[in-house]
């Protein structure tokens, strides 16, 4: 996967909760959240016990709990539902702290595991930290209701998409929305594609990604979660909500795209792209 050190992959969480998964042999597989069943190896914020930390970062966690509750109503009217857990959010000291609970030894800042949300305290050095905030919360959301092994099918451009248009750009906080939509016009951009699997390319292109190490290889990744988010913001009013609650019931996500829109993912594609044309020539 790319470097990146802002990077909050979907793409590792996924594979992480598979093989988590498939150890507990169980295929339907969800975050833990009821209670964080790590709990005790942290330090619980006295002011918000939703906040669990490593010593020396309270004054991080403080500022963690002073946008929870605005983060958590944000994803909650983009998702068009409540929770079904209270939102439990660690907050880890070191990276080798990350990797113990995530199991992620790579420059990630965020993450969704069987042990619940998790954070770096570098999060916090980035002005933009609620964000990145918000789109593990939406990740969290709809993991709570979405197993591993079902979102395992469910395409990257549709789960990233949905994390970042309800967060606000985190995750795409690199790339602007004029500088992605200068690409689509170039025809430079993701592939909307129906279905994913393990063995699928999870950000199929129709151009030659950036591979090389940072910074390339950050730039492609915020532009894509940029272009998807676009695409998701273009979708959510004619349907957005409807297609999640298809999806929580165990759906296809292919066929339940069709009920809804009417057309392929990358036939509304075609349809944004056509109307970022129009806009460009009044």
């Amino acid at each position: 996967m790319p470097y990146s050190q802002n990077l909050s992959s979907l793409f590792t969480h996924v594979i992480l909760v598979i093989a988590l998964s498939t150890l507990a042999g169980c295929a339907d597989f969800y975050p833990i959240e009821k209670q964080s069943p790590v709990k005790d190896e942290f330090i619980t914020l006295a002011e918000d016990d939703r906040v669990l930390y490593q010593q020396g970062t309270k004054a991080q966690a403080l500022l963690i709990q002073s946008v929870l509750d605005e983060q958590i109503r944000n994803i909650e009217k983009a998702h068009g539902k409540p929770f079904l857990y209270q939102p439990i959010v660690h907050l880890c000291d070191t990276r080798k702290c990350f990797a113990e609970y995530t199991g992620i030894n790579a420059s990630i800042l965020a993450a969704v595991t069987s042990n619940g949300l998790f954070l770096r305290s570098y999060v916090i050095t980035h002005e933009d930290y609620s964000r990145w905030l918000a789109h593990e919360l939406s990740h969290l959301h709809f993991r709570q209701q979405v197993s591993a092994f079902k979102t395992s099918f469910i395409p990257q451009w549709y789960q990233d998409g949905l994390a970042t248009y309800a967060s606000n750009g985190g995750g795409a906080n690199k790339i602007s929305r004029e500088k992605a939509i200068e690409y689509i016009l170039q025809d430079k951009h993701i592939i909307a594609i129906d279905s994913s699997s393990l063995l699928s390319d999870i950000w199929p292109l129709n151009y030659t990604a950036s591979k090389d190490d940072w910074p390339k290889a950050w730039y492609q990744q915020h532009m894509n979660y940029r272009q998807a988010s676009l695409l998701y913001e273009f979708l959510h009013p004619r349907g957005g909500n409807t297609l999640i609650r298809a999806l929580e019931k165990g759906e296809d996500f292919g066929q339940a795209f069709l009920s809804v829109y009417g057309k392929t993912p990358a036939e509304m594609f075609s349809l944004y792209k056509r109307s970022l044309v129009e806009d460009e020539n009044i």
